[in-house]
């Protein structure tokens, strides 16, 4: 889950990285912050559950993230994610 806000006239972004555990609840994992013309790249972690790294960028107009991580012992991606279309 992403969650904050970005400046459209400088693509400046000031967000929350967090997960949703079941019966646990959410955690945050990481703070976003920076300029997504360069990108912005987080890593994170809760202790035997998560770790991983994403990057958040602009790409043809799109928030992308680029997201690996490991769950519980197994390796996900690494995976390119389209998220919202920016004005």
């Amino acid at each position: 889950q992403l969650k904050g806000y970005i400046d459209l006239s400088t693509l400046e972004i000031d967000a929350t990285f967090s997960v949703k555990i079941p019966i646990v609840g959410t955690y945050k994992l990481a703070e976003v912050k920076g300029n997504l013309k360069d990108g912005v790249s987080v890593t994170f972690g809760i202790p035997w559950v998560i770790s991983g790294t994403a990057r958040f960028y602009v790409r043809d107009g799109w928030l992308w993230v680029d997201l690996s991580a490991e769950i519980f012992g197994t390796t996900y991606g690494p995976v390119s994610i389209k998220l919202i279309p920016l004005p």
